[in-house]
């Protein structure tokens, strides 16, 4: 039975309809770096493209104040930023600057002249879109610029922002009332299962969805996850009463195992590979 069939039994889909879409979402992290060049619009095209695909785009600022999407603290791995400029940190380089080097050609040169795009660029790629939405992680942003630009957009339903620190999670949603937040958990699995159980107790306060990194500790004879079967059965309970998306990032994955996620009602994924997860999840 393939995981496409396996879907539509779990959630009532009719025989008859075999083209339903499916419903589970993933995060394409950073657009999909192991596909195109990452935090590039055509990153994000190419997660939208996907159905069931949302891109993550990384916002920071330069050094006059213009929100961009870049993910490291200096242009050195992603572009082909000058020697003077190559190991500064993304708030000593002005825009303009930023903006005069390639961010495509160390991935693919068929992506040379790929630029890293401002905010507003990738908002305008949105904005009367409804269908396309973003997940924003977070840098040394000021939120209360950001979300008056998400405003004038107008794309307060297209956005789901990600930070690492629940607080800021918390403070978002205080800022922002119906803010969709998310916020990770990894390391170990003792780890794991430590935070989550304190964030359990408060209640996942400020989190609309919470992700678990899911290592593997086996992949031959097939892929076993390091979070055992019952703790996350367990999770998906405790923040499916509390209202939260569950939401796992295995890094090794094949038809079995995501089978088996999606057979515990995990509905909401992370990969580098949306369109090798999107194609494995439909049986291909």
């Amino acid at each position: 039975m393939s995981i496409a069939t396996t879907l539509f039994i779990l959630l009532g889909a009719a025989e008859s309809s075999p083209a339903a879409p499916l419903d589970v979402h993933f995060q394409a992290h950073r657009g999909g770096l192991l596909e195109v060049p990452e935090n590039t619009l055509a990153a994000y095209r190419h997660a939208w493209s996907i159905l069931g695909a949302i891109p993550e785009v990384d916002v920071a600022v330069t050094k006059d104040g213009v929100m961009v999407c870049m993910h490291d603290d200096t242009p050195e791995r992603t572009t082909t930023a000058t020697e003077e400029f190559r190991k500064k940190p993304l708030p000593e380089i002005p825009s303009e600057q930023l903006r005069t080097w390639d961010a495509g050609t160390k991935f693919n040169a068929k992506y040379a002249g790929e630029k890293v795009p401002l905010l507003t660029e990738v908002f305008d790629e949105m904005k009367g879109r409804p269908e396309r939405q973003a997940y924003l992680d977070l840098k040394d942003v000021d939120l209360s610029k950001l979300v008056a630009l998400i405003d004038r957009y107008g794309l307060r339903q297209q956005i789901i922002f990600v930070h690492g620190d629940p607080k800021v999670c918390a403070k978002l949603q205080r800022l922002y009332p119906g803010a969709r937040t998310m916020t990770w958990l990894s390391g170990s699995p003792e780890k794991i299962k430590e935070r989550f159980e304190k964030l359990a107790r408060e209640g996942f306060a400020g989190i609309s969805q919470l992700q678990f990194h899911l290592e593997a500790v086996e992949t031959q004879p097939e892929i076993r996850y390091a979070l055992d079967r019952s703790f996350l059965l367990r999770a998906i309970e405790k923040t499916r009463a509390a209202n939260v998306d569950l939401q796992v990032r295995p890094f090794e994955f094949d038809a079995k195992s995501l089978e088996y996620l999606t057979g515990l009602g995990i509905r909401w994924f992370v990969t580098d590979e949306p369109k090798r997860f999107a194609d494995t999840l439909a049986g291909k």
